[in-house]
């Protein structure tokens, strides 16, 4: 995923939290034995990262693209779920 040209575009990118390519890919290039090796330092590296997260997660999800969205909550009617912790 993270080839020549995508490495290019994404060398000089950085979050306006301060987190940058190495950031993203540090844990796999230490941990040769991660299952996807990369990770996301902050929200914002979802799209500043765009180019190298994408087709991970789409490969990763078998096909949960950018497009595709969670399904609604449904935790249910909060006032049956009764006294969760009698303790208190």
């Amino acid at each position: 995923y993270l080839t020549k040209e995508v490495f290019d575009q994404l060398k000089t990118k950085k979050t306006s939290f301060g987190s940058t390519l190495l950031d993203v890919i540090q844990s796999g290039l230490e941990n040769h034995d991660s299952g996807v090796g990369i990770y996301a330092p902050d929200a914002e590296s979802y799209t500043v990262f765009a180019d190298l997260f994408d087709p991970i997660i789409d490969d990763y999800h078998k096909g949960f693209s950018k497009s595709d969205k969670h399904p609604p909550k449904d935790f249910g009617d909060v006032d049956s779920l009764g006294n969760l912790d009698p303790t208190v």
